[in-house]
C-alpha cells in the first residue's frame, strides 16, 4: 500500500468502526430482536477493524 494512501485508509477504517458501533448501539437501545449472527458479525468486524486501525497507526508513526 502506498504511504500516501495510508491516512485515507485509516480514515475509512475509523468510519467503518464507528458505523458498526453505532449499529450495535441502536440495535441494543431499541431492544430490537436482531439476528444473533448479524450481531456476532458486527462485533467481529469491530475487533478486526480496531486491530487494523492500531496496525496502520503504528505504521504511520514509523514512517519518515
Amino acid at each position: 500500500m502506498p504511504a500516501d494512501s495510508s491516512p485515507q485508509h485509516l480514515a475509512m477504517l475509523r468510519i467503518l468502526y464507528g458505523a458498526c458501533s453505532a449499529a450495535l448501539d441502536a440495535f441494543r437501545a431499541a431492544d430490537n430482536p436482531v439476528d444473533a449472527q448479524l450481531v456476532n458479525d458486527l462485533e467481529a468486524m469491530m475487533v478486526r477493524t480496531k486491530d487494523e486501525i492500531e496496525r496502520l497507526t503504528a505504521r504511520l508513526r514509523e514512517a519518515p
